[in-house]
């Protein structure tokens, strides 16, 4: 069973940003790591609130830093043409190199895994725009499955899939 849950990542997104924007951002002494790492256990459990609990996956979330752990969020190409930025480096490798490739996504020929909303600066005022997801299949490119990808959030959807035995 699928269900689609874009409006309610859409809400913690806005939350989220106005947090870290209002909240942390504009005092320079939170400008650092220390407080980084403070929001993001703030943003794990808004995340809990505002998104797994609606949908009955609540105390799923197992990594403040992969908020689509331990749920199944699928992310759906909706516009063509999306840029997805592919992780060049192994999966298991810690550091991210995006962009190469970068591929034009055709909906339905990818299947995505959420792992997280993504900001190129942690500690600058951040948007929120783009996904962080787990490449499970691509049609285009076979070899990128396992790969981390970023793509534009308002040219996706967000679907939770739920077996049948559980509640959603």
């Amino acid at each position: 069973m699928m269900r689609e849950c874009t409006d309610l990542f859409l809400r913690y997104r806005e939350v989220a940003r106005l947090i870290w924007n209002l909240g942390f951002w504009p005092n320079p002494d939170l400008r650092e790591w220390e407080a980084a790492n403070l929001y993001q256990e703030v943003a794990a459990r808004m995340f809990e609130g505002m998104v797994l609990l609606p949908v009955g996956c609540e105390n799923r979330l197992k990594d403040r830093y992969d908020l689509g752990s331990g749920t199944d969020f699928r992310v759906e190409i909706t516009a063509p043409g999306a840029k997805l930025l592919v992780n060049k480096n192994p999966p298991d490798f810690p550091a991210k190199h995006w962009g190469s490739p970068k591929i034009y996504a055709t909906p339905g020929k990818q299947q995505l895994r959420f792992k997280r909303f993504f900001d190129w600066n942690r500690l600058g005022p951040i948007d929120l725009a783009l996904l962080e997801v787990e490449i499970e299949r691509c049609d285009e490119n076979p070899a990128l499955v396992g790969h981390d990808g970023l793509v534009e959030f308002w040219k996706c959807a967000i679907w939770l899939v739920a077996d049948e035995e559980e509640p959603a």
